[in-house]
């Protein structure tokens, strides 16, 4: 299996030699979910540990992480080749693996006693099971406009299943909300209402407002720090860093470069004539600005070296953002929506300017130019041993697949995302999209539409709950004659 090509290069061979036994679980969790009964439980937990085994590569051990992947490469190639029938296997019966578990039980206690024998010291048998029996959620929530407020729903689903996150990663809207969700280990829903009652589109956006510093102009300019500082009010009464959320919690932006940016200077250009207007004149030629930015964009997604990721939270040199600002840029999609820094604030001014400098860029943009839903970035976050375990399950939420349905405005804005979430899909265990949402342009929705758009998620996302319960469930047999809780194998 090959690498996607955007990997990151001392990754490329650890996702081709895991991602066959990724698969294969998603197999086999679905296959135990839609036939239960049909597999011993114990056999189950040896299979699910073989497959478990084989993808570890690093484990974090007691004085740092201790690589035992090629340690394992003659385990790996003997569960290999049941991982490849069971991912052809569209129909698998959980029972035709009973013969191969047992088969399977005696390598896997071998090859456990041959890597605690071969680290005596670095780690011990606790850590090992630590490691290959409990799976990590982690997120990543899709940008979109009104579209993301399902993902409200879908946090709703997982905490009624005691499931909640160890990392989270966000574009644009999904940056908005997973910062909500990022705040507190716990998701509060009336949280979620007293934010609804408190905002207007008034509060919330400018049209034509100001001129820019590190961001593109845009039609609509978003104060998100006027109308959500006072729920992340951080150490000392400051806004809320990323390092200081609760949840881990990454976002995905876009960095622009303006000489490789075709049309950018032409809309600069039009944009401060359009600024110079009256209200009322600025207001009739929204429409067009709106239209002159979707092309704009359009051009931008196809140039080479116009575009370039950014991870804000995922190194020290970011993770100090405020995270409002952080998702703001997140949101701040070229010639429709305007964020930037504009208030005396030397410190996040400071931090905004060397992300530009180091990664050569001139604008901070919309996650969703790039990555709009952002599976990989928390992939590699859980690779470098960010969360303390590797053995985790990426979950994306994409709100803004293309459909007929939606407004046709943003059809051109859909198939750019389409494309980079077709790039991101291989680093997910499950990526799930919402079918039914409200639309992009409803940005500041009312009480009743929000709960009309949680109520949506909801009832899309819980036909899923019994998979993400199963995959993620510790892999421990519950089955002892003296009904006391013990290893399987």
């Amino acid at each position: 299996m090959d690498a996607p090509p955007d990997i990151r290069p001392e990754l490329a061979e650890r996702f081709r030699q895991l991602k066959p036994f990724d698969d294969a679980e998603v197999t086999l969790v679905q296959a135990l979910v839609n036939k239960p009964g049909r597999l011993d439980r114990r056999q189950e937990v040896t299979v699910r540990l073989a497959l478990n085994l084989s993808r570890l590569w690093v484990l974090p051990g007691r004085s740092g992480d201790v690589v035992v992947g090629p340690r394992l490469a003659s385990f790996r190639e003997r569960v290999r080749r049941l991982a490849h029938s069971m991912r052809q296997d569209r129909h698998l019966d959980p029972q035709r693996l009973g013969a191969d578990a047992e088969q399977l039980r005696p390598l896997l206690l071998k090859a456990q006693d041959k890597l605690l024998s071969d680290h005596v010291g670095a780690f011990d048998r606790e850590d090992l099971d630590r490691e290959l029996r409990s799976k990590a959620l982690v997120l990543a929530l899709g940008g979109g406009g009104g579209c993301g407020f399902n993902h409200l729903g879908t946090f709703s689903v997982l905490e009624s299943l005691s499931l909640r996150p160890r990392l989270i990663a966000g574009t644009s809207i999904g940056a908005i909300l997973g910062m909500f969700r990022a705040r507190d280990q716990e998701f509060r829903n009336e949280m979620i209402r007293d934010v609804s009652q408190s905002l207007s589109f008034k509060k919330m956006f400018r049209v034509l407002d100001s001129e820019t510093r590190y961001a593109m102009p845009g039609a609509l300019r978003l104060h998100l720090r006027t109308a959500l500082s006072s729920f992340f009010v951080g150490d000392g009464g400051s806004t809320m860093s990323l390092r200081e959320l609760a949840v881990p919690f990454l976002v995905q932006v876009t960095g622009v470069r303006r000489d490789a940016a075709k049309g950018a200077a032409r809309y600069e250009e039009m944009f401060r004539r359009e600024i110079r207007r009256g209200a009322i004149g600025r207001l009739l030629h929204v429409r067009d600005m709106v239209g002159h930015g979707v092309k704009l964009i359009t051009e931008m997604a196809s140039t080479p070296g116009a575009l370039k990721d950014i991870i804000l939270g995922s190194e020290a040199s970011t993770d100090g953002f405020d995270v409002i600002d952080a998702a703001g840029f997140s949101a701040a999609l070229p010639a429709l929506i305007q964020y930037d820094i504009t208030r005396n604030d030397p410190r996040m001014r400071a931090l905004v300017e060397t992300v530009l400098r180091r990664r050569g860029v001139d604008f901070l943009a919309d996650g969703g130019l790039i990555a709009n839903v952002p599976v990989r970035a928390a992939w590699e976050y859980v690779q470098a041993g960010r969360i303390g375990t590797r053995n985790a399950s990426v979950v994306g939420l994409d709100c803004f697949a293309p459909s007929l349905g939606r407004h046709m405005l943003f059809l051109p804005l859909q198939r750019i995302a389409a494309e980079n979430v077709a790039r991101n899909r291989p680093f997910a265990q499950l990526m799930f999209t919402y079918r039914r949402t409200l639309s992009p342009m409803t940005l500041v929705p009312t009480p009743r539409v929000m709960e009309a758009a949680i109520r949506n998620g909801r009832r899309e996302f819980v036909k899923v709950g019994p998979f993400l319960k199963k995959l993620l469930e510790p892999l421990i047999d519950h089955t002892t004659p003296t009904g006391t809780v013990k290893p399987a194998i």
